[in-house]
């Protein structure tokens, strides 16, 4: 680590242990130390660690511009969120907040939690009826590229509204979509953005824990993950005092192996933090922790930008099967050119299959001859990636295992 990211990660333990940060050397670079916090969305969190003690000038607007941002998309997703729960209401649909609207409250300043959208869980059959409201009462425009979460923008603000909570496969032949589903039997009332609302819920705290754990195993397979989930954890974890919540947050993390990743998590939490972790953690070796805080720091917030995390959607589809290497890659290969209906419906222009899945030959016939014509190098890339980028798959496989998945 440099100097500016050595103190950033200091800013961000001190953060945790509710002390304000001092920044003495002249050494650090403050555009720098604002640069790598914007890059992890925490720009906020680290003006208000410096913003008494420090002997540089930290007060320019482009300094101030993280906080301002994330108490003006505060202010502007309780609106939103308000608008929806009594539009919900009135329509009968019952809704659970889940992610940063709810761990926002387990902050210091809730407001400084940035988020990039406000996650909404319903009923799959109230999908209709939800779909409606947003675009057609509150004004929102709809995009779908998953079945199972449709996005709303109004602006320049995003709602994600999921009928399932977890819809996705890890690494293992654990049924993740099916566990998580018992969502609605794990809720309760709560204030969410200090509104209530008696169709409105969170998940109860070791459900939505295990959750947490999930999600970050899935940004970790994916892409990556930034500190800014880390922070996530060490909050949730100070809140849930009771022991037999830990106990059972524990059983559920085995039973869906996904403990021993969560352990060295926290491992991380504690070395970088200097912050105690429940569940124990598991000793990290010195050249994986290297690694993983140089990844952390060029991952940003989700790792879409850091070109390490090429062949990430292979390596994890590969692994997914028990079977050997050449096995899998051809299986990828085949699903890539001939992808199921239900991928191919949610592309707009092959939307004259959309209830006609006898028409899905000539939709991938289309998308041959179009990927031939204009994405000739793309489409070959991705085609023969399994095969021509085998090291760096299994690569990616072997750092996967590293982390316990």
């Amino acid at each position: 680590m440099n100097l500016e990211q050595s103190f950033f990660i200091e800013c961000l333990g001190d953060h945790c242990k509710g002390e304000k940060s001092e920044l003495l050397s002249s050494k650090i670079k403050i555009d720098e130390l604002f640069r790598i916090a914007e890059k992890q969305d925490l720009g906020g969190i680290l003006y208000e660690q410096l913003r008494e003690n420090s002997r540089q000038k930290i007060e320019t607007n482009n300094h101030k511009k993280a906080v301002i941002q994330e108490m003006f998309f505060s202010v502007n997703q309780r609106t939103l969120l308000k608008e929806i729960c009594e539009k919900f209401q009135e329509a009968g649909i019952s809704i659970i907040c889940i992610k940063g609207s709810v761990l926002r409250d387990y902050y210091p300043i809730p407001e400084l939690r940035s988020m990039g959208d406000l996650d909404l869980i319903i009923h799959p059959c109230d999908r209709e009826k939800s779909d409606r409201i947003m675009t057609e009462v509150l004004g929102y425009h709809r995009f779908v590229d998953n079945h199972d979460v449709w996005a709303y923008n109004l602006n320049q603000f995003e709602i994600e509204i999921h009928d399932h909570l977890f819809y996705e496969h890890l690494t293992n032949c654990i049924d993740y979509r099916t566990y998580f589903d018992q969502i609605w039997e794990h809720v309760k009332n709560s204030k969410v953005y200090g509104l209530y609302y008696d169709n409105m819920y969170v998940p109860e705290e070791p459900f939505h824990f295990v959750y947490l754990m999930a999600h970050a195993a899935k940004h970790v397979i994916n892409n990556g993950m930034g500190f800014r989930y880390y922070l996530d954890m060490i909050f949730f974890s100070k809140g849930i005092k009771n022991s037999k919540d830990w106990e059972k947050i524990a059983n559920e993390l085995e039973k869906l192996q996904l403990l021993d990743f969560t352990r060295k998590c926290f491992a991380l939490c504690e070395k970088w933090m200097s912050v105690k972790m429940p569940l124990g953690s598991l000793p990290l070796e010195n050249s994986f922790y290297e690694q993983i805080t140089e990844k952390t720091f060029n991952d940003g917030t989700f790792g879409l930008h850091n070109s390490q995390n090429k062949g990430a959607n292979s390596a994890k589809a590969i692994s997914v099967e028990n079977r050997n290497y050449l096995g899998n890659a051809l299986k990828l290969t085949i699903h890539r050119l001939f992808p199921p209906y239900r991928d191919m419906q949610l592309i707009p222009w092959y939307s004259f299959i959309d209830g006609k899945p006898w028409l899905l030959p000539i939709a991938w016939v289309y998308r041959w001859i179009y990927c031939l014509i204009n994405k000739f190098q793309h489409g070959y890339n991705l085609l023969m990636e399994p095969f021509l980028q085998k090291e760096r798959i299994k690569k990616r496989e072997s750092y996967i295992r590293k982390w316990g998945l």
